[in-house]
C-alpha cells in the first residue's frame, strides 16, 4: 500500500514507497555514469536520480513495471526529484496496480451509461444499426469503457476517451441547434466515433503509453478501419453516408500537419474538428490549471513552461476555489 502520493511530495522528504517505472536511462556524469528515471502514480510524475550500483539498478525493472523505491526528495533545477538509494521491481500482491494509473473524477459506468444515452438520440436507422453493432462488440466496449484519450497532452486518464467524447457530441449537438443545415444525425455519430481509434492506439499497463498500432498506424486510421468494418456488416447501409461518415473520422484533426489525411470538406466535419480542437484544449488547460494549483504553491500565478504549446498558461488568483476537493489518490470527495 502506498504511503504518500506524489503531489504531496515535498522537498526533504524520505520515501520508501512504491511507483511506477515510467522511464530509465543510463547518462554520464563526471566520467562515471547515474541512472536517470522518472516515476509515476496516480496523482502524477516525479523525476529521480540513482548514483549507486547503476548498471544492477538498470536491469532491476523495466518500463511499467511497479517499483519500491528508497531514495530523499530534493531540490534539483528549481524543481523535485528523488534522489534513489535502492530501487527494487515489486513482488506479486506487494502493491496496488489501481494506485498508478489516474482516472476520471467522473464514474467510470456513469460515462459509459451517458454514451448509451447519446446513441439512443440517433433517428437515423442505419447510423442506429452501425452504433448497435460498434456496441456489441464486448471486447470493444471493454476498452472503450477505461480508454485515456492521449498519453499526455488531454484527457490523458482512465476514463478519458469517454468524458471527452461526451463533450465534443455536446458541443456538436448545441452547434447542431445554430445551424440549420446541419445533418445532427451525422454530426453526432462523428462525435461519438472520432476517436474511437483510440482503443487500440493506447495500452495502459501501469501507464498510458503508445500501442505498435498507434505508433504506426495513429488513431485516425485505426477508427477509420474499425468503423468502414463495422458498415461492411451491415445490409443496404448507404454508400454515401459511409463517405461522409468516414470523413468526419478521418478529417477531424483539421490539417495534413496534424495527421489528418483530409481537411475538413462538409459542414459536419468542419463543426466536429473545432468541437474537437476546443475540448482538447481547455481540457489540457484546465488539467494544467489544477495541477499547478494543487501543488499549493502560493502566489503562483503562472504554469511552468509547457513545452507542447510552446508558453505559459496564466493560472489567475481564485482558480483555487473553483477546483473540487480531492483525497490523497487524488479522486474528488463527495461533498
Amino acid at each position: 500500500m502506498k504511503n504518500i502520493w506524489i503531489k504531496d511530495l515535498k522537498p526533504g522528504t524520505e520515501v520508501t514507497d512504491f511507483f511506477v517505472l515510467r522511464k530509465k536511462e543510463i547518462k554520464p556524469f563526471n566520467g562515471q555514469k547515474y541512472l536517470k528515471l522518472e516515476l509515476g502514480d496516480s496523482t502524477g510524475r516525479i523525476d529521480a536520480v540513482l548514483f549507486e550500483n547503476v548498471d544492477e539498478s538498470y536491469v532491476e525493472a523495466e518500463p511499467g513495471d511497479i517499483v519500491k523505491v528508497k531514495g530523499m526528495t530534493v531540490t534539483y533545477r528549481e524543481g523535485l526529484e528523488i534522489k534513489v538509494e535502492k530501487i527494487r521491481k515489486v513482488k506479486e500482491g506487494e502493491a496496488d496496480p489501481t494506485d498508478f494509473l489516474p482516472r476520471s473524477e467522473i464514474d467510470l459506468g456513469l460515462l459509459f451509461d451517458n454514451f448509451l444515452k447519446k446513441t439512443e438520440k440517433i433517428k437515423n436507422q442505419h447510423l442506429k444499426k452501425l452504433l448497435s453493432v460498434i456496441l456489441e462488440d464486448e471486447k470493444l466496449t471493454r476498452k472503450l469503457r477505461i480508454a485515456p484519450a492521449a498519453k499526455l497532452w488531454h484527457h490523458s486518464y482512465l476514463g478519458g476517451l469517454l468524458e471527452h467524447t461526451l463533450k465534443v457530441a455536446e458541443f456538436c449537438e448545441k452547434a447542431a441547434d445554430l445551424y440549420e443545415l446541419v445533418d445532427r444525425d451525422l454530426l453526432l455519430t462523428g462525435a461519438l466515433l472520432h476517436d474511437i481509434g483510440k482503443i487500440y492506439t493506447y495500452s495502459i499497463a501501469g501507464f498510458v503509453d503508445y500501442t505498435d498500432e498507434g505508433r504506426l498506424l495513429g488513431h485516425i486510421v485505426c477508427g477509420d478501419e474499425l468503423v468502414y468494418q463495422k458498415i461492411k456488416k451491415i445490409e443496404g447501409f448507404p454508400e454515401n453516408l459511409a463517405l461522409e461518415l468516414r470523413h468526419l473520422i478521418l478529417s477531424h484533426q483539421g490539417e495534413l500537419e496534424l495527421a489528418s489525411p483530409v481537411v475538413p470538406q462538409t459542414l459536419e466535419a468542419i463543426i466536429l474538428h473545432y468541437a474537437d480542437e476546443m475540448d482538447a484544449k481547455a481540457g489540457a488547460f484546465s488539467e494544467i490549471i489544477k495541477r499547478e494549483t494543487l501543488q499549493g504553491k502560493t502566489g503562483k500565478k503562472w504554469s511552468d513552461w509547457v513545452p507542447l504549446i510552446h508558453r505559459y498558461i496564466y493560472l489567475g488568483e481564485e482558480k483555487a476555489d473553483k477546483l473540487p476537493q480531492v483525497d490523497a489518490a487524488g479522486k474528488q470527495e463527495s461533498n
